[in-house]
């Protein structure tokens, strides 16, 4: 291999204001609802949502991109690309990478552009962005930002939304090394698109939102119908299981699993269907919700934050964005 992507620093940032499950049992209390036992499936116990009406996922971006650019010693004039990733991006246009990239004053020999796989997103970057590089010898660095808002969109009446979704900001420098065996490795994809209009957002559509003066905010805000997602998480096994097969690797050299922190049982499940250690995946749900593009991504940065990973080791990120798509990327730390 002559050159690769690898992975140089991550940081996360999160608002300070923390909600604890409390909060959430007494709202659907009022509602004449229990939501004690969809918690406990979720794992949850606090997350972190903004209550500052100036705090945007732009904002929020911006200081986890700080974050990891003094972490690692690279300036933004330094970045070949900026990529932002949002399920819930603050403009349409210009493309936020375009305003970060104003705000950390990078050059202007650097590509921007906005990614929206909605909570896959920013495992999507990480794999196309890594691909761009193994090709452009001439970008060095780039930086991948995720943030979502989802909470501050979710309908106050429904539950499975409203009280899983925290606020959080990660942001991922990636370096070009020649002759580099660690980084990225391979990746997989699933796409069943036969429940594109279980998850909407806005619920009735921009077009609309814009068209329709009188429109009730309802409908402006994320709407969840019911449905059996099941399948998508089922599908992990097979990717996961695929990418390890075409790279001549076992379960066995397999350190750590990042996956998407949409609920704790999904994850378990996940764990089953393989018949592999639950140690081996990890948990951040419980501290800041379900955070939409950067959940498995938080895994990771805390993963890395306490030193569980050694140089060399082989690890698998594996997420699920709506309507269903998922990816699975095979990285070498």
């Amino acid at each position: 291999m002559e050159n690769n992507a690898m992975i140089k620093g991550v940081a996360y940032y999160h608002p300070k204001h923390k909600v604890d499950n409390e909060y959430f049992v007494e709202h659907f209390k009022k509602q004449g609802e229990d939501v004690d036992g969809l918690l406990k499936t979720t794992g949850r116990k606090s997350r972190y949502i903004s209550d500052d009406v100036n705090e945007t996922i732009l904002t929020m971006g911006y200081e986890a991109a700080k974050k990891v650019l003094e972490k690692v010693h690279v300036k933004a004039t330094q970045l070949g690309i900026i990529v932002f990733s949002s399920g819930t991006p603050e403009f349409m246009l210009p493309p936020n990478s375009l305003k970060l990239h104003a705000m950390l004053g990078a050059a202007q020999k650097c590509t921007v552009f906005d990614m929206n796989a909605n909570c896959a997103g920013m495992t999507v970057a990480l794999e196309q962005v890594s691909r761009v590089m193994r090709n452009n010898q001439n970008i060095k660095y780039a930086l991948i930002v995720g943030s979502d808002q989802l909470n501050k969109y979710s309908r106050y009446d429904e539950p499975l939304a409203y009280c899983n979704f925290g606020d959080s900001a990660c942001a991922m420098v990636l370096e070009n090394i020649f002759h580099m065996e660690r980084g990225f490795m391979d990746s997989d994809y699933y796409t069943n698109s036969s429940n594109h209009d279980k998850m909407v957002f806005p619920a009735k559509g921009l077009s609309n939102v814009v068209r329709d003066r009188n429109m009730p905010t309802q409908d402006k805000l994320f709407q969840w119908t019911p449905f059996d997602f099941s399948g998508a998480f089922k599908s992990a096994k097979y990717s996961i299981e695929e990418i390890l097969f075409k790279n001549n690797l076992k379960k066995s050299d397999i350190k750590k699993y990042f996956v998407s922190q949409f609920s704790w049982k999904s994850i378990r499940g996940i764990c089953e269907d393989l018949g592999e250690d639950i140690n081996k995946f990890v948990f951040v749900g419980d501290e800041f919700g379900y955070t939409g593009t950067t959940s498995p991504m938080l895994a990771y940065a805390k993963s890395v934050e306490k030193e569980e990973l050694e140089i060399g080791d082989n690890v698998l990120f594996w997420t699920v964005g709506a309507g269903t798509t998922c990816i699975c990327v095979l990285y070498k730390y």
